[in-house]
């Protein structure tokens, strides 16, 4: 339990205040989490179903994407210490366009929706935790869109390297490039320029 904590803890601190258990409620909330060792490769959602699962990657890298005209475009890119998931079908319970696979060997923590939902039923002090998670990913998926709407390419590349430096030699450059709205040349013109 002590090596989930640590592993955990990144995860407490992104909540903030919100998220300050008690012992009681902390060791309710880790024991439901289940530690799951992945290969490089693997589908962790498939398309047109319902998202039970978001994983907080642990050790690895892994990504969210979808289909658009048979283009495979990259919406999210998650290192250690991030969470990976269709995070709009998690929280809605509604079919997604999204897929989740690994890009490198992970070591992920799984939280699924049913188990914590009969969690936060038993405990008020997790069902606050519950919509301080859900504030969390809104918050998430509103600063992604800002990046793409009001920043430059140069400018989002800057901090996709400034959030994770080894993305570049983990990721290949085209999923990079998707993930930035961009084209693989325009990523290449910015890369020589720095």
């Amino acid at each position: 339990m002590d090596l989930l904590k640590k592993s955990v803890n990144k995860l407490l601190e992104a909540f903030g205040d919100m998220a300050r258990l008690s012992p009681k409620a902390e060791n309710a909330f880790l024991s439901t989490l289940e530690k799951r060792q992945v290969a490089k490769k693997e589908l962790l959602q498939k398309e047109g179903t319902i998202c039970n699962d978001v994983y907080f990657v642990e050790e690895g890298i892994a990504r969210t994407f979808y289909y658009r005209d048979g283009k495979d475009i990259t919406y999210w890119i998650a290192a250690e210490n991030e969470f990976v998931g269709a995070m709009g079908s998690f929280f809605s319970r509604k079919p997604s366009n999204k897929l989740v696979e690994t890009l490198e060997d992970c070591i992920l923590w799984v939280f699924n929706y049913h188990k914590l939902e009969k969690l936060y039923a038993s405990m008020h002090e997790l069902e606050h935790m519950g919509r301080a998670f859900a504030n969390y990913g809104i918050t998430l998926l509103e600063e992604k869109f800002d990046k793409s709407h009001f920043l430059s390419a140069r400018q989002r590349y800057a901090i996709l390297l400034e959030k994770n430096p080894t993305v570049l030699q983990r990721v290949p450059l085209g999923m990079i490039a998707s993930y930035l709205g961009i084209t693989q040349e325009t990523l290449s013109r910015i890369r020589s320029r720095n």
